[in-house]
């Protein structure tokens, strides 16, 4: 199994699993020779209403919606309770009263009673009511992978999207071949080395079974369901501006992660924006950025005898507060390395402005 494959399916696998718990009988029964069952699920209903709906409704048994087994610590249904919570197609009452009817082990007993019950009641209904609710549950299984599916594209293939909605012709556009191509043709490796490095890039991920396994879920997701046509021809008018850039295709797709970074940082700290430039949090304490050592305990005694001398100012205060932090420091560093270049891509319009202008800030980065 492949690294991304590994990586992929551990994803997964905390939302999205089997129903074992969840069964519909093919066998019919007449409701009257059921009597006593109405009974006994009737005064479950009475305390608790929602369980038998959401079983009638269709919806995963309790286990199945947070993806645990019947004997699963209140360690493992908190994990997934808060999993489920972040990323779920499951709407938020039913993860919640799921997470509830599991919590305790009377609670999770009694739940147990109103699954055999439903098993029982379930062969009473009519062939075309059990297959309705069989299809829903099915939709409602395949709805959450689909889901988790797509969660994790946006998580780890952000740069693909970048590119799409940027217009960036699709991979299989940059190499000339057709979507439903199965395997890609081998090349000689003279036809190899006449391959740009954009070529060989792209390559290099459709000839991995799972990267092209989630390239191809991305494009028919957008163009089949995300967008509609007249979004799709927006982006599809900016493909010739990317003629002869493919540097900037390249710069995408490899540092599409610093352009995220850039933008988290951006958006939780606002207020460092007027010290990434001309004046910076180490001149507001009179330190050389370059003197700070790597070790925690020497930074701090460099950065509190800096702080000790001066008045304790608002601007003071917030420059030391940032830069004692370890992992603050580390972002403020970054930023003040990259922001030139990384903001001009963020920035960056492919229709009206300069591309040199890009090129030189990341030059002037790099440099650095």
């Amino acid at each position: 199994m492949g690294e991304e494959k590994r990586a992929f399916d551990e994803w997964l696998e905390p939302y999205t699993c089997d129903d074992p718990y969840w069964k519909v009988p093919a066998r019919y029964m007449d409701p009257s020779r059921l009597d006593k069952i109405y009974d006994k699920i009737e005064r479950f209903e009475q305390l608790y209403p929602k369980w038998s709906n959401d079983l009638k409704s269709g919806f995963p048994t309790y286990y199945c919606v947070l993806c645990v087994t019947k004997d699963a610590s209140a360690d493992d249904l908190k994990k997934a309770y808060e999993q489920k919570k972040k990323c779920s197609v499951y709407p938020s009452e039913v993860i919640d009263r799921a997470y509830d009817a599991l919590s305790t082990e009377k609670k999770r007993s009694t739940y147990n009673i109103v699954l055999r019950l439903f098993l029982k009641i379930s062969q009473s209904l009519t062939p075309n009511i059990k297959r309705e609710m069989i299809d829903d549950h099915d939709d409602w299984l395949k709805e959450e992978k689909e889901y988790a599916t797509w969660e994790y594209i946006l998580e780890k293939r952000g740069a693909w999207l970048e590119l799409f909605h940027r217009g960036a012709p699709i991979f299989y556009d940059v190499l000339d071949v057709d979507e439903d191509i199965e395997v890609l043709a081998v090349k000689s490796s003279a036809e190899i080395e006449r391959m740009s490095s954009l070529e060989l890039e792209i390559r290099k991920i459709l000839e991995n079974p799972q990267l092209r396994f989630e390239y191809d879920y991305m494009l028919d997701f957008i163009i089949n369901e995300a967008l509609d046509d007249y979004e799709l021809e927006e982006i599809e008018d900016k493909r010739a501006l990317w003629t002869g850039k493919d540097d900037l295709y390249l710069l995408l797709l490899e540092r599409f992660d610093d352009l995220k970074r850039y933008e988290k940082i951006k958006h939780e700290h606002e207020d460092w924006e007027k010290y990434t430039g001309d004046k910076t949090f180490y001149d507001v304490l009179n330190i050389d950025a370059a003197s700070i050592p790597d070790a925690k305990r020497e930074a701090e005694n460099i950065l509190r005898g800096a702080y000790r001398d001066k008045e304790r100012t608002p601007e003071v205060n917030l420059a030391y507060s940032i830069l004692k932090n370890c992992q603050l420091r580390d972002d403020y560093n970054w930023l003040l390395k990259n922001r030139e270049w990384v903001s001009v891509l963020h920035e960056f319009d492919m229709e009206y402005d300069d591309y040199a202008e890009l090129k030189a800030a990341i030059e002037i980065a790099d440099a650095h």
